[in-house]
């Protein structure tokens, strides 16, 4: 998911597990600033994505991402590629590095 910074109105990737809810206190404190919706028009011009088929890699920019350290517990996770009809399978640890994601605690 991808939400937005307040005041830089920069982009960030959270990668969290679907049975579980980004915790936005947690990962405002790891990017520095209050979040909010993301913009859709900034979301495809700076991915390349549309909402709801934003992948994890192959944005058009750079953006920081951040990953749940709960992905790390399952041997397969799934991610969205690029469609909202479109997902892909990968190694958690495989995911986060291509991702660039820092890994850390974001759901409660």
């Amino acid at each position: 998911m991808i939400f937005q910074g307040e005041a830089s109105g920069r982009l960030f990737l959270f990668l969290v597990s679907g049975v579980n809810q980004l915790d936005l206190t947690k990962a405002a404190a790891l990017t520095g600033e209050p979040l909010k919706r993301a913009d859709p028009r900034q979301i495809r011009d700076e991915t390349g994505f549309a909402i709801g088929g934003v992948a994890p890699i192959g944005h058009l920019i750079a953006i920081p991402a951040f990953a749940d350290e709960t992905l790390l517990g399952f041997d397969r996770v799934w991610a969205a590629a690029g469609a909202h009809d479109a997902v892909f399978a990968a190694e958690p640890r495989a995911m986060v590095k291509a991702a660039q994601a820092v890994v850390a605690t974001l759901t409660s």
